[in-house]
């Protein structure tokens, strides 16, 4: 796939050039007025096809799953970090600023490349049973959801509404610094436990949030902005790009009305999924039972590792509580590529603000919720540990007492029985359950003890014909 779409991207450019009449950008800004429609958009099919191999987009990402997990896991970090990037970078270079934007078939194209890659790709992260080849998945996911807001940004902007499209834009390039940022905390995490198990796959993993407390913390944090929950950096980047979508619907036209419900629902349907990817991966990986020796002896990893992740880490945290510092870049970003007089996000700090809409985002709101809802999942369950919740009881059948929990039962007499029975009696249903045993033995005492039965603290006594039943209320089952 690699070398297919270089192949397609050095036709597309080398088309452009020549019709151009230079390489440069300059020359190449400069000639496109003189081209045709149809070499236009030749050069722009050739070329977002190559760029969004290179980004890892569905179905020409088929070379991402096999790279990234093989590699080592800051080569995987540092793939996920830049190198798809770049064909995000490539696609709007020559989408917006060489070829100064296009006609409504190109930007529908993109957007149906970027929502075909959101879908496909979460949904084969769903599947995956390899930690490093979910998180590869995820990031096809990922960079589907920045070219669908590329998409959006070049349809508006073909419209006349150059503002909206700056904040699509300006939506799409926050999302790629953000993911950029909480899937290096990933892939190094990942790393981690691949040295501490040697293993990657998550129905052999298990256990690990005892034995390494540290990574399974930050890959928490990673997992936090990897699924769109406030205060994550994804859902930062993604309530500004429904936002900005969502305001797209005042756009007059029957595309923009058909196109971009579509569109949120694609956004909405990956981020529901990829919730459910990542709770099953730090679930599974973290939380479940050891499946393996090499789960039940991981030991955390080396000071220096736990360094770079815990900075990584930071630098996530810093990006999601303070995103209207990215304000200016992001308006310098726009501006770069054709947009100008726009400005997509202001304010500072703790809050987002959209020129181009009415919604405000501000953060200190959205991390109380999130911290409020901590609070009282900490109190229920610290209550719940104050609560003893196994008894230890004297047997009560062959004169050991009557049961302990203060359950009122009465005795009636039953007929002799010939073997043993094992009665066990559930609070939950408030029923009691009669098994016949296998066999008895007799102890020492003239009490027989039933064997073969499902409880092995359950007896039945030869010299004591007696049942013991529930008050009315209760049934009898068995």
């Amino acid at each position: 796939m690699t070398h297919l779409g270089f192949v397609l991207l050095l036709a597309g450019l080398s088309l452009y050039a020549a019709q151009a009449g230079g390489g440069t950008f300059a020359a190449l800004r400069s000639g496109t007025g003189g081209m045709s429609p149809t070499v236009r958009g030749l050069v722009f099919v050739l070329t977002a096809v190559a760029f969004t191999s290179k980004a890892g987009l569905v179905p020409l990402h088929a070379w991402l799953p096999c790279a990234h997990p093989e590699a080592p896991s800051a080569v995987s970090a540092l793939m996920s970090v830049a190198m798809v990037n770049l064909g995000v970078y490539g696609l709007v270079r020559v989408g917006f600023d060489l070829l100064g934007g296009g006609p409504t078939w190109w930007w529908l194209m993109v957007m149906v490349m970027g929502s075909r890659s959101a879908v496909c790709g979460i949904l084969q992260a769903a599947m995956a049973s390899d930690l490093k080849r979910l998180l590869v998945y995820s990031t096809s996911e990922n960079m589907g959801l920045v070219v669908l807001a590329v998409g959006a940004a070049g349809l508006f902007a073909h419209a006349g509404n150059a503002a909206l499209g700056g904040l699509v834009l300006a939506a799409a390039l926050l999302h790629v610094v953000y993911h950029s940022a909480f899937k290096a905390v990933l892939f190094t995490a990942a790393g981690s436990v691949l040295r501490a198990t040697g293993e990657r796959n998550l129905d052999l993993l298990g256990g690990l949030r005892e034995r390494m407390p540290v990574t399974a913390g930050l890959f928490a944090l990673g997992t936090l902005g990897e699924v769109a929950l406030p205060p994550g950096n994804g859902f930062i980047s993604e309530w500004l790009l429904l936002q900005s979508l969502i305001d797209g619907l005042e756009v007059p036209g029957v595309t923009t009305a058909v196109v971009l419900p579509l569109a949120v629902v694609v956004i909405a349907l990956s981020a529901g999924l990829a919730a459910a990817v990542f709770v099953k991966a730090l679930g599974v990986g973290f939380f479940a039972r050891p499946r393996s020796q090499p789960d039940a002896s991981a030991k955390e990893s080396p000071l220096l590792m736990q360094v770079g992740m815990g900075l990584l880490a930071a630098l996530r945290a810093a990006l999601a509580l303070v995103p209207g510092l990215l304000g200016e870049g992001l308006q310098r970003a726009v501006r770069s590529v054709g947009l100008a007089g726009t400005r997509p996000v202001s304010g500072g700090g703790l809050q987002m603000r959209l020129e181009e809409g009415s919604a405000t985002l501000s953060l200190w709101v959205v991390a109380a919720l999130p911290a409020a809802l901590g609070a009282v999942m900490a109190t229920v369950q610290w209550t719940a540990r104050r609560r003893q919740r196994r008894m230890q009881a004297r047997l009560w059948d062959c004169g050991g007492g009557a049961p302990t929990r203060g359950w009122p039962i009465r005795r009636l007499r039953s007929p002799s029985r010939s073997s043993g029975y094992s009665t066990t009696y559930s609070p939950s249903s408030r029923t009691w359950t009669s098994h016949r045993c296998a066999s008895r033995r007799t102890s020492s005492s003239g009490c027989a003890f039933a064997t073969g039965c499902p409880t092995a603290s359950n007896t039945a006594c030869t010299g004591r014909p007696w049942a013991f039943w529930p008050l009315p209320g209760s049934r009898r089952v068995g």
